[in-house]
């Protein structure tokens, strides 16, 4: 039989996801499928459309914003052509859950054409740890991994059959009103309030954090984000060479989040990964 060709598409602003997709481009090869990885985490990056043509199965991953994907990738799906071709997902996150972001995934990529088969979600750290948040810090774990590597082994085995299920998932309790709320407001559902700035000190500027923002929101001259288009993904803090970027300790929002959502660090401990394949309706 020859090789399965497998595309990794994924939007990682501060490594939670890829990590997950080194894990399981891993564990492809291993099978000896043939795998094309596709970063589309930058602004520039999502200026073209992969052509998916040669490939058995594409596998789309991001991480959780709000109960949903990152806006600029709910934006770009629906431009590619899918073809009828069999597609997965998986998400990584590290707040109090997944959201919507199985069933508006799915739907996106169904509008463009893909035929979704399964879905998977993936504990990472806080992309807000690095401003005194103290979510998950040493995800992923032994557990994850595990369900990382049979996620791998479970799209091998999909996309090599002619037939396969569809995934089917129920759709989330309150996704209509949400849905409507932030049509009515036209704002995108990500943490436009984070700020990242460059404070004074070492910075070689490269422009590192101008050129990789998903959203073109920093300016690498004044060494500020434009809070209107920043997100929050913290990609300019995470990756900057010089560690001269930064945000505002957010320590009391932590306390916060945890007290809105009747949370503590224990019972996010306890959360574990999982592949889903079948009906499902998202977990609080």
């Amino acid at each position: 039989m020859p090789d399965i060709k497998i595309a990794l598409v994924y939007f990682s602003a501060t490594e939670v996801t890829y990590n997950y997709v080194k894990i399981i481009r891993d564990g492809l090869l291993n099978r000896g499928c043939a795998v094309q990885e596709f970063n589309v985490t930058t602004y520039s990056s999502r200026q073209s459309r992969p052509a998916f043509d040669d490939f058995n199965g594409i596998i789309f991953g991001s991480p959780v914003f709000s109960d949903f994907a990152p806006g600029v990738i709910n934006e770009w799906l629906p431009t590619l052509e899918g073809k009828g071709r069999k597609c997965a997902m998986f998400f990584t996150y590290g707040g109090r859950t997944t959201g919507y972001a199985h069933f508006h995934t799915k739907m996106l990529l169904e509008q463009a054409g893909f035929n979704v088969l399964f879905s998977a979600e993936f504990l990472g750290r806080h992309s807000f740890n690095i401003g005194g948040w103290r979510i998950l810090p040493e995800r992923p774990n032994a557990q994850d991994i595990v369900v990382a590597q049979e996620y791998a082994a479970l799209a091998d085995e999909r996309f090599s059959q002619e037939a396969t299920p569809i995934l089917r998932l129920q759709k989330p309790f309150g996704y209509n009103q949400v849905i409507a709320s932030v049509a009515h407001n036209r704002k995108t559902t990500e943490r436009s309030w984070i700020n990242p700035v460059r404070m004074a000190g070492e910075c070689s500027m490269c422009r590192n954090c101008e050129t990789n923002c998903p959203t073109r929101a920093f300016d690498a001259d004044t060494g500020l984000s434009d809070p209107g288009a920043c997100i929050g993904c913290m990609h300019c803090v995470y990756m900057c060479p010089d560690n001269a970027i930064t945000v505002d300790n957010m320590k009391e929002v932590y306390g916060a989040f945890l007290s809105n959502w009747h949370l503590t660090e224990e019972m996010m401990n306890a959360k574990q990964s999982r592949i889903i394949t079948e009906p499902w309706q998202a977990a609080s």
